[in-house]
């Protein structure tokens, strides 16, 4: 007997590098939005200082959130606390996709001192 539409459904296993790579951009998320992490579109973090420079960091994807997040997180992979000159672009594809990307400077910035 032939399938006149399509195949049964099968049911999609999630791989265990899948599963870190969402706890991965989970933890990115939880960070930013704790304020752990700054982002900013200049060169320098207001009232902080510049302690070390990781380099330029660059993440792409067809969902905005995996490839802001997935920044984040390359950014605490590199022991950064902050990304400076933070930029975005998306490209259209004929079909009607999005894909973002999602690019700055990964740094590490000097300890605030605590007033007395």
């Amino acid at each position: 007997m032939a399938l006149m539409f399509g195949s049964p459904s099968r049911k999609t296993s999630r791989t265990v590098e899948d599963a870190k790579k969402d706890q991965r951009l989970e933890m990115a998320r939880n960070l930013y939005l704790g304020g752990k992490v700054k982002i900013v579109t200049t060169e320098e973090v207001p009232n902080r200082e510049v302690l070390g420079t990781f380099g330029l960091i660059v993440c792409r994807s067809y969902n905005f959130d995996n490839a802001f997040y997935g920044l984040i997180a390359q950014a605490i992979d590199a022991n950064a606390d902050a990304i400076v000159g933070y930029r975005e672009s998306v490209s259209f594809h004929p079909e009607g996709d999005k894909f973002y990307s999602c690019y700055g400077t990964a740094v590490r910035l000097k300890k605030v001192k605590q007033p007395k």
